[in-house]
């Protein structure tokens, strides 16, 4: 008993000498800003679109990236169980039985016939006093939590693409409409362009110039046509739709893009704290401690393994003695293992270690430079998109007019059919810009969104 004891002590000693790592991460210097935001979760609802909201929905439900992910999720679970496994005893039970009979050539006396019947258990463990396994684990852990990261990474990158193809969609069919009602209004004009020339009001210039522009805006149509069904196939394969249904059905359409509009401010500082809220920095950050607890692991490797193995059961040359008090058998044993010359593969292996946990910090600062990165460009990206709706509500607005009164002078012959022409093409070009700007500032407000996380929050330890 008292050689047991002062084992375990000895255990426990060289334990507390286990190499632990280092958990403190890089310092970054970080801007000074008051402002903060609270973004939901389901912050694609600020949009107030049902449309957008099923789409959304049927995505996180059946897109075939996510639900990859997800499984390496699964996997990564998996791989720590096993490596936790190797923390505590292993116990097997073994059994057999063997009947033989030996050669009398080979004795030289009679044959004989031997029986024996065995069931044992067998445990084995392994004293983990330089923290190999500790750390083993440790590294799997850091492993799961990163993969769980990077598949809340991926449902913000999903979302995302889904909304900002959406609002690419609801502006392409504006800019159809558009095109289409340009078509219906120039074909008009040019029926009446026709009338006149036959009447001999006006000359033969004005009507194929009236033609010419027929057929510039006609033109358009098979474009826009194109883009939005490229536009729904891409949104198919993000909503992880089938096959057929790809191909019978349409994306269903909600708000149009005018009346798309979030109910949530953007502005212009944000707190340091909050950016740092993105899966994809604590996925960096898990990645560097799980790459510093395996230099740990690999310099475990110079120093000794020790391992114990003990066996208890029963055996017999009788089965109907197997159970007998004088069929018990039992053993213990301690092994010890530790490299002597290996050419150098602990060095290597420590040192592709350290290699990989630089690689990690420079990773880990990447991910907080690009944080900080598109959040500025969003920033940014929201003043200027504004000004820009701003600017063209006033040229359309003005164009109106204008293409009202050149209408009006040729009527009236103070000007030529020129003047009308270029008003309907401006007015036509400045729409489509107006609905472009639209778009672009629903998608700004998507960037900012995922920007600052998507009002993902980083688990609780």
């Amino acid at each position: 008993m008292l050689k047991t004891v002062l084992s375990l002590s000895v255990a426990l000693i060289f334990t507390g000498c286990a190499f632990t790592p280092d958990n403190i991460l890089p310092t970054t210097q970080l801007p000074v800003a008051e402002a903060k935001v609270s973004i939901q979760k389901d912050w694609w609802k600020y949009f107030n679109d049902p449309v957008l909201n099923q789409l959304i929905e049927a995505a996180l439900e059946n897109n075939q990236n996510l639900a990859f992910v997800t499984a390496k999720v699964d996997e990564s679970r998996a791989k720590l169980g096993i490596t936790s496994s190797e923390a505590l005893p292993r116990i097997d039970l073994t059994g057999g039985a063997r009947r033989a009979e030996v050669s009398k050539n080979q004795t030289g006396k009679d044959s004989q016939i031997s029986s024996d019947y065995k069931l044992a258990a067998q445990a084995s463990w392994e004293l983990d006093l330089w923290g190999r396994v500790r750390n083993s684990t440790a590294a799997a852990k850091q492993d799961l939590m990163a993969v769980e990261y990077n598949r809340d990474a991926a449902q913000l990158a999903l979302t995302t693409e889904v909304a900002q193809g959406y609002f690419n969609l609801r502006a392409l069919d504006a800019q159809l409409e558009i095109t289409q009602n340009t078509v219906k209004s120039r074909s008009e004009s040019n029926e009446l362009q026709q009338k006149r020339f036959r009447g001999g009001v006006t000359s033969e210039l004005d009507v194929k110039q009236s033609e010419v522009e027929l057929g510039n805006a006609q033109s358009n149509i098979p474009d826009f046509q194109e883009s939005i069904a490229r536009q729904e196939s891409a949104l198919s394969v993000l909503l992880g739709q089938s096959a057929r249904v790809m191909m019978t059905e349409n994306i269903s359409r909600g708000k149009s893009i005018s009346d798309l509009q979030v109910n949530t401010t953007i502005p212009a500082q944000l707190s340091s704290e909050l950016l740092l809220q993105r899966p994809d920095i604590a996925q960096a950050e898990a990645n560097l401690l799980a790459s510093r607890a395996r230099i740990q692991v690999a310099r475990a490797a110079y120093f000794p393994r020790i391992s114990l193995t003990g066996l208890l059961g029963v055996e017999s040359g009788n089965l109907n003695n197997l159970f007998s008090a004088n069929s018990n058998i039992w053993s213990y044993a301690g092994d010890l293992a530790m490299p002597l010359f290996n050419s150098g593969l602990t060095a290597a292996q420590v040192d592709q270690a350290k290699a990989q946990e630089r690689q990690a910090v420079a990773q880990y600062q990447e991910a907080i430079q690009k944080a900080f990165s598109e959040t500025r460009s969003t920033l940014i990206a929201n003043q200027t998109v504004q000004k820009k709706i701003e600017y063209e509500l006033v040229q359309v607005n003005a164009l109106k007019v204008q293409l009202r009164l050149a209408t009006l002078r040729y009527d009236n012959g103070y000007s030529s059919y020129l003047e009308v022409l270029d008003a309907q093409r401006s007015l036509f070009n400045t729409q489509l810009s107006l609905v472009a700007a639209q778009r672009n500032q629903l998608k700004v407000q998507v960037e900012f969104i995922k920007a600052i996380g998507g009002g993902w929050e980083k688990p609780a330890l």
